[in-house]
């Protein structure tokens, strides 16, 4: 599960990659700091460092909700941010699941 959940905080890294080589830093300054910290929390949770999980939840919880807030905004075409939003939502799932019931 925890090799699972490292993927799909790496792919959501990517998304987040995406969105920044289409449409350029310059006002998706959120977008980058995600995508790092969701390359970051991959690396840490791949490697089990204490509280990763922990700060994959608190982290994919502000971003599912920040981007729910903020999806009227975006200015431009938002099927990767669609993408990003239902992978989050999973993320939490797995990670609420890893850390309470597992």
């Amino acid at each position: 599960m925890i090799s699972i959940l490292a993927s799909l905080l790496a792919v959501n890294a990517v998304l987040h990659g995406m969105i920044i080589a289409r449409f350029g830093v310059k006002g998706n300054e959120p977008p980058l700091a995600f995508g790092i910290a969701y390359a970051a929390l991959a690396v840490g949770v791949f490697l089990a460092i204490p509280y990763a999980l922990w700060a994959t939840l608190i982290v994919s919880v502000v971003g599912v909700a920040g981007l729910t807030a903020a999806y009227a905004k975006i200015p431009h075409e938002k099927s990767v941010e669609r993408l990003c939003w239902a992978l989050g939502a999973i993320i939490i799932v797995l990670t609420a699941y890893l850390l309470f019931l597992h």
